[in-house]
């Protein structure tokens, strides 16, 4: 299994109700595009706002520990990863 927090911010928090959530992923959908299915499941509003065909609409943007920012569904997660989920103008 791997292990992910996410922290939302913007829209993505107001469509989630949350601040923050873990996700465990099997080992087999360690992806971006993985953790955005998942993400979609747990919280409908997210998913029909923010995911389109798998991946982030393009006025979100997905960042790997405040250091790396994500756009290629395919990009691996490791256990222990924090994604930040924030609409993309919000990073200035």
């Amino acid at each position: 299994m791997i292990n992910i927090t996410v922290e939302f911010f913007g829209i993505p928090r107001q469509r989630t109700g949350e601040a923050e959530a873990s996700v465990s992923l099997g080992n087999d959908q360690g992806t971006l595009a993985g953790l955005l299915h998942q993400l979609s499941r747990d919280f409908i509003d997210f998913g029909d706002t923010c995911v389109v065909d798998g991946q982030l609409d393009p006025l979100y943007i997905a960042n790997r520990d405040g250091e790396e920012f994500l756009t290629d569904p395919a990009s691996t997660l490791k256990d222990g990863d924090r994604i930040l989920i924030l609409s993309s103008d919000a990073g200035g």
